[in-house]
């Protein structure tokens, strides 16, 4: 069946690459900025004994300084008279109201933790270490209006850098809602600023967003080596996964769930979305969505009560496609569609014993106007293959629809075939 296409342009969304931007993993760890003063403090503090359990680099040890006596409340006066007593009160209260300004409170080993939803999603030392890992690569992107306003709180994820004109350059992606309303450009468009890890906050830039993903490309010029993550493949169903983010005071959280046996086709079109059994994470949305081994799967967003889910090999054909084409094509069909596999096992049985229909996908809308409603398609159809293609999941059908789209800009084709066969 030839049916139209949707492209997602990039004219006038900025600056349209003249080649294709590599986004490979940063070589380099990620380092924090050049807070030098800080750490020399920090190193001026040490006593010898916290450097012999702290780094066992080949550096001196550090050099011990004298530092004020701790305060100490009077003790109480032996004399037990009425005036002694309020003087002690006093010179209590005054003692006290001095060790709450103690900078050293503010210290991260002796705060309490921000976020108790964090410490519950993250257990175990080994899970500590994979979500550290991840964390030096997703950053926080938050929006100001022209009247100065603050406006939506994202998380972006670190996909890879480039030099151009002795600059280094950084592709960051995230939830296209930062710069974007109902599927429309804000106009005009909001300041972005970006949050690393070490505190350092750049200016942020707008290259693209696609409001059919929900995704957009900022870019930030920055001269440090800054790591994309581990890429992996797309998430499993009862896959058991960690949400990441990082909040507007550039803190991390997290939050821990399983990829939900479940497909939502009630919107057109967006029948890919996979949930997570718990909900995003403060400035959640465009946050990573990892396993266990660190690998990136996916991209959350926001959804109750279940957060949503965009695989990430759809996220990768989408930066590749715009960075190749400067848009992104994928067929518009009109068809919420859910699969087989997903129905009732009872169900199963009766299709399968009265069609001899073991795979395929169930229509459940159909788009008005569309293509398939003009040959006929109704809801409870069965489709028995998009092109031959019969045991995809919903996310693997995008990814499929996604190369169709992808061999039409390559040909320059005014139309793509897709074979429905309905049963």
């Amino acid at each position: 069946m030839a049916d139209a296409l949707e492209t997602k342009l990039s004219d006038d969304l900025g600056p349209a690459p003249s080649k294709r931007m590599k986004i490979e993993a940063a070589a380099e760890e990620l380092v924090g900025g050049s807070n030098t003063g800080t750490e020399e403090a920090a190193q001026q503090r040490m006593t010898p004994a916290a450097a012999a359990v702290g780094d066992s680099s080949s550096a001196s040890p550090a050099v011990p300084i004298s530092t004020p006596p701790r305060l100490h409340a009077p003790p109480f006066p032996e004399t037990g008279k009425p005036k002694d007593i309020r003087k002690w009160r006093n010179e209590c209260k005054r003692i006290c109201e001095i060790a709450a300004k103690d900078p050293r409170l503010e210290l991260p080993t002796q705060r309490e933790p921000k976020d108790p939803g964090t410490t519950d999603a993250v257990l175990t030392s080994r899970e500590k270490v994979v979500v550290r890992g991840v964390a030096r690569s997703i950053v926080n992107i938050s929006s100001t209006t022209h009247d100065g306003s603050m406006g939506s709180q994202c998380t972006g994820i670190i996909m890879g850098q480039w030099e151009s004109k002795e600059k280094q350059h950084t592709l960051i992606v995230t939830c296209s809602k930062i710069i974007s309303s109902g599927g429309t450009l804000l106009d005009p468009l909001p300041k972005l600023s970006v949050g690393l890890p070490n505190k350092t906050i750049l200016d942020g830039q707008f290259l693209f967003f696609d409001d059919h993903y929900d995704i957009a490309l900022l870019e930030i010029d920055a001269d440090l080596p800054l790591q994309r993550p581990s890429i992996g493949s797309g998430p499993e169903y009862g896959q058991e996964v960690f949400i990441l983010a990082r909040d507007s005071g550039l803190s991390l959280r997290a939050r821990h769930g399983e990829i939900l046996w479940l497909e939502e086709s009630d919107f057109i079109d967006r029948s890919y979305q996979m949930f997570v059994s718990c909900e995003a994470p403060v400035a959640g949305n465009g946050g990573p969505v990892i396993d266990h081994d660190g690998n990136v799967t996916g991209m959350a967003f926001y959804s109750r009560p279940n957060a949503a889910v965009l695989s990430i090999s759809t996220i990768m054909t989408c930066i590749e496609m715009w960075m190749k084409f400067s848009r992104i094509a994928r067929p518009i069909h009109g068809l919420g569609v859910r699969t087989f596999e997903f129905l009732d096992v009872s169900l199963q049985e009766e299709i399968s014993v009265d069609h001899g229909i073991d795979t395929g996908f169930i229509v459940h809308t159909v788009s008005d106007y569309s293509a398939a409603e003009s040959l006929g398609i109704l809801p409870g159809d069965v489709i028995v293959s998009f092109d031959d293609q019969h045991t995809l999941s919903l996310p693997q059908l995008e990814d499929y629809l996604l190369s169709l789209g992808w061999t039409f800009l390559n040909n320059s084709s005014s139309t793509v075939d897709l074979k429905f066969m309905i049963s």
